[in-house]
């Protein structure tokens, strides 16, 4: 049973002693008749659900330390359950699914369970899960706001965390013969993604005002379109100066290699003069002419977040442009090859899409007639406007 005391500094405190343990759980609130009588709503509350065997200590104290004693004590006074908690099935879903994902797509999964999920989730036993639940949870999460009272959580991305969800309730359901609680479940509508590539001024601008050390590195990324984790990912014996290709086999993901994104992002880029001249000056420059071609501290390949706070962002301040994401050098690439009026299976090859649908999808404002040699009208294009 839960009772109301009051400490000596005159606040309410709640204490509880539930599966033979005791509870105390303070408050802010000063012992006012006004807050003795919502405390005293909450308290009677709380005495139903424990009665009934339905009080959840996170419902009440959702921040407190003790929670997780509670609910061990809770498991403990009912170990023969038909079908397993959240946290414990969402583990050993993990367990058996790792094995098939990317090093860094595992820490994105796990991180959504610990920090989501199993917290919300976790002390609920699987089949007791509904949607009208996970409904009133993505409204919360829709809630969550910055400082500047905008969204934290796109739609995207709460879609995101909610997919683990779905896979681990249909993997159970089908597991431990219960009905699927989501088959009405719909998807938050996702906002379409923004590029905001620079036009070739820009472009021109930005290579002027970049530090001269950086200047091939930013030339390859314009020219190419290469993710930022292909370009990070880039060996010397990738580069074939013979046949002209830059062999893309290999990403350089959260601090480690990895295979490249898709099946179609493995692929050989045509090496145009400038992006030939540019691997040659790097390659004469560099050291050894072996092992990884950009590198930061202690020889390893450069971190996204460092080029872009260090270098990027540094760059279009003192260049006066828009601020934009480092990534928009892959869109930049793609809208300033249709304004060559190359052709769109070319430049899908390059960019690494499975077929031309999302070149056009994302670009289409930009899109013209395209029948040209590939690569050359964008080479052309870019040395007649001077920019290096």
């Amino acid at each position: 049973m839960a009772h109301i005391r009051i400490r000596p500094n005159g606040r309410i405190q709640f204490d509880m002693h539930l599966y033979g343990c005791r509870f105390r759980e303070g408050t802010k609130m000063m012992a006012t008749p006004k807050n003795l009588a919502q405390a005293k709503t909450i308290l009677k509350k709380m005495n139903a659900e424990i009665d009934l065997g339905s009080f959840q200590y996170r419902d009440y104290f959702p921040k407190s330390k003790k929670v997780s004693q509670f609910e061990m004590l809770q498991r403990e006074k009912h170990p023969d359950r038909e079908y397993p908690f959240f946290n414990d099935f969402a583990n050993q879903w993990f367990a058996r699914k790792k094995g098939t994902w990317k090093n860094s797509y595992t820490d994105t999964i796990r991180n959504i369970l610990d920090k989501y999920l199993i917290p919300e989730f976790g002390n609920t036993l699987v089949n007791e899960i509904t949607l009208s639940q996970i409904d009133y949870y993505r409204q919360d999460l829709m809630e969550i706001m910055k400082d500047n009272e905008q969204r934290q959580l796109s739609n995207r991305r709460i879609n995101s965390l909610l997919w683990p969800l779905i896979s681990i309730l249909s993997l159970a359901a089908e597991e431990f013969k219960f009905e699927y609680p989501l088959r009405r479940y719909k998807a938050l509508k996702e906002e379409k993604a923004e590029s905001n590539p620079m036009t070739i001024k820009e472009v021109k601008v930005f290579l002027s005002q970049v530090a001269p050390e950086w200047k091939d590195y930013f030339i390859i990324r314009f020219w190419t379109g290469m993710r930022s984790c292909e370009v990070h990912g880039l060996d010397w014996c990738h580069i074939d100066f013979a046949h002209r290709l830059i062999r893309i086999r290999q990403n350089w993901v959260n601090g480690e290699v990895c295979d490249v994104k898709t099946p179609k992002s493995r692929r050989d880029l045509k090496m145009c003069d400038t992006v030939y001249d540019a691997f040659k000056r790097l390659y004469d420059s560099s050291d050894a002419g072996t092992g990884f071609i950009f590198t930061g501290k202690h020889g390893l390949p450069l971190d996204t977040h460092f080029v872009s706070k260090k270098i990027w962002y540094p760059t279009l301040i003192k260049a006066g442009l828009k601020r934009r994401r480092a990534y928009e050098t892959r869109h930049t690439a793609a809208v300033l090859h249709i304004a060559a009026l190359e052709n769109p299976i070319y430049i899908s090859q390059m960019l690494g899409h499975s077929d031309t649908r999302l070149l056009f999808d994302v670009y289409a404002p930009y899109v013209a007639n395209a029948a040209r040699n590939d690569g050359n009208a964008f080479d052309q294009l870019m040395r007649n406007e001077k920019l290096i």
